[in-house]
């Protein structure tokens, strides 16, 4: 059994703040102790959480006599701290305990540093938070805590110490900005003696006072921002140490991804040029292992695809472009099917840690947010209908000469408002033409290409999917100013054409085209799936890029949207 008396006289001399309850155990005490011994045991913990916690409850009023009392009588200024401290939390709005507890810190912060001056703060740290903290709220002694604080600054402590007391000063929001610059030249300082993650850490902080420096700064942060790339580049591995090792290329890339940024805030051209040539030579060492999830279809869809194929190859030609135009029948995904079917779970990845990463046609890599699994699981029903289902019936239906390019020519000329003669104002001209005349070609060239592929004959897909797909943009264009939707920029100075990506966020759109068409659109040729747009408008596309597969994509694109209606044109000119 254990008294109070003997707990006393251990707390007197103790001079750290180590826990105490593997030494003095709650149920050793006799009952008639137990509130006190529960007190002095949790005065130790981390008190800002014990007085938070609804399910440790305290009596406020008891405590608060207790620690009163005892601060009164102990002589151990680490214990008046503890104390006070403890009764300030329990009771905010008296700040006498809180001015009772700097008075206790000033005194026995020093004895908590590390004896070893090179060694982690870990008895100090606490404490010197408490002490920033307080004193800037109650505005008590502050002259004097600051004082304190670039006396430990100024000394011989090594670089975590004053890290640390860095770091906590600048969460608590403590120094003045007049005491900026001297930190900047500290933290510039102390990273030449800084080793590993603690180097990162002192540009971080030394970044974070330089913005207080207005017209100063530059400078300053170009020197850690510098040196954040420079700490970057140091991680690199040399892949030829382990070739077979696919995870080295993906961490170099991280690290010279940061490098790039921060040579870049750091004005340093050459650094950034080389930095990205590492990067690009790194990109061809990538790997993304492919990999399959296999999954039986259901004999019932089979059947029902089957049955579709041959009825639509059986009729009229504009018997299969309408459903292809309106393509309810070869069961499309949208995104609100996909929702009603999807667990509100997280996916495994994000069970395990991971981030969802979508990298583009270059190796570019972005996050890949909340609605990468809709986006994925859209990508999977869409893909397997247009690569199982939709390509074959369109391949048979030009085996079968049912679809020609004359044919389709004459299908959009006569039924579709792609065959309606509209004007365009040039310089001082008003020009016509038709929609179609802005896609001949590349039709054309479509059509062409299908037959060369099942005639076993090398396919070149370039022209069709460079051709469509630039021209849906200005198609869609045309329909958004049409509808009254908004496809002019007006800046200051100037005006230009809205961009794709914002013509498809029209709100006019909605009344033209399902919500199914909309989001089959931005799949195709924006940034939400295959960016087709993009990599054809910025060249990124190379040869061997292009397939059927796009082509087929953009091509359904164009059939959707002849199901638009143009104002006061009902009648299709022939």
């Amino acid at each position: 059994m254990v008294t109070l008396a003997e707990l006393y006289n251990f707390l007197e001399k103790k001079q750290d703040n180590e826990h105490i309850d593997s030494v003095f155990s709650y149920d050793t005490f006799l009952p008639d102790e137990w509130p006190q011994a529960r007190l002095e045991i949790l005065a130790w913990w981390k008190i800002e959480h014990l007085v938070e916690d609804e399910n440790c409850p305290i009596d406020k009023d008891f405590a608060l006599d207790y620690f009163d009392e005892r601060a009164k009588i102990t002589n151990n200024q680490l214990l008046k701290y503890r104390y006070n401290y403890f009764a300030y939390l329990l009771y905010p709005n008296d700040n006498r305990y809180a001015k009772q507890s700097i008075d206790a810190l000033v005194e026995v912060v020093g004895t908590l540093l590390p004896e070893d001056k090179d060694d982690y703060p870990h008895q100090a740290e606490d404490a010197i938070e408490v002490l920033m903290s307080l004193s800037k709220r109650v505005k008590y002694r502050t002259k004097e805590v600051t004082g304190l604080i670039w006396s430990v600054l100024d000394s011989d402590y090594g670089y975590r110490t004053k890290i640390v007391c860095i770091r906590v000063a600048r969460e608590q929001a403590f120094f003045s900005s007049y005491d900026a610059e001297k930190i900047v030249c500290l933290c510039q300082d102390l990273l030449s003696l800084a080793k590993d993650g603690w180097r990162e850490n002192c540009c971080k902080l030394g970044l974070f006072y330089s913005s207080k420096l207005q017209g100063k700064a530059k400078p300053y942060k170009s020197f850690f921002y510098e040196a954040l790339g420079d700490l970057e580049m140091m991680q690199l591995v040399d892949p030829a140490t382990a070739p077979n090792n696919i995870a080295i290329p993906l961490m170099n890339e991280v690290h010279l991804e940061k490098a790039i940024s921060f040579y870049q805030e750091a004005s340093l051209t050459e650094k950034r040029n080389k930095a990205e040539q590492t990067f690009r030579e790194n990109k061809k060492k990538v790997l993304i292992p492919p990999f399959k999830i296999e999954k039986k279809t259901d004999k019932q869809i089979g059947k029902y695809f089957e049955s579709l194929a041959k009825e639509l190859l059986e009729g009229k030609l504009s018997w299969l472009l309408l459903n292809l135009s309106y393509p309810v029948r070869f069961l499309f995904p949208s995104y609100e099917q996909i929702r009603k079917r999807m667990s509100e779970s997280k996916s495994t990845v994000e069970k395990l840690g991971f981030v969802n990463k979508i990298v583009d046609i270059n190796g570019n890599s972005r996050n890949a947010g909340e609605d990468f699994d809709l986006c994925q699981k859209y990508d999977i029903w869409l893909m397997n209908i247009v690569r199982n289902t939709v390509i074959n019936v369109i391949l048979t239906s030009v085996k079968a000469k049912q679809l020609t390019y004359g044919k389709l020519k004459k299908w959009f000329l006569k039924n579709t408002c792609f065959g309606i003669q509209l004007e365009y104002a040039r310089s001082n001209h008003v020009l016509t033409s038709t929609w179609f005349s802005q896609i001949d070609y590349g039709i054309e060239a479509l059509i062409k290409q299908y037959n060369r592929f099942l005639q076993g004959k090398r396919t070149d897909w370039r022209l069709p999917v460079d051709v469509l797909s630039i021209r849906f943009e200005g198609i869609l264009r045309d329909m958004v100013g049409d509808c009254g939707g908004r496809v002019t920029k007006v800046g200051r100075d100037s005006t230009s054409q809205v961009l794709l990506d914002d013509l498809l966020g029209e709100p006019c759109l909605k009344d033209a085209f399902r919500t199914e068409d909309i989001e089959f659109f931005k799949y195709v040729f924006t940034a939400k799936g295959h960016n087709i747009r993009n990599n054809v408008a910025h060249a990124f596309y190379i040869p061997q890029d292009y397939g059927m597969i796009q082509a087929t994509l953009v091509f359904l694109c164009m059939l959707r949207l002849t199901t638009f209606r143009l104002k006061g044109k009902e009648e299709v000119n022939e």
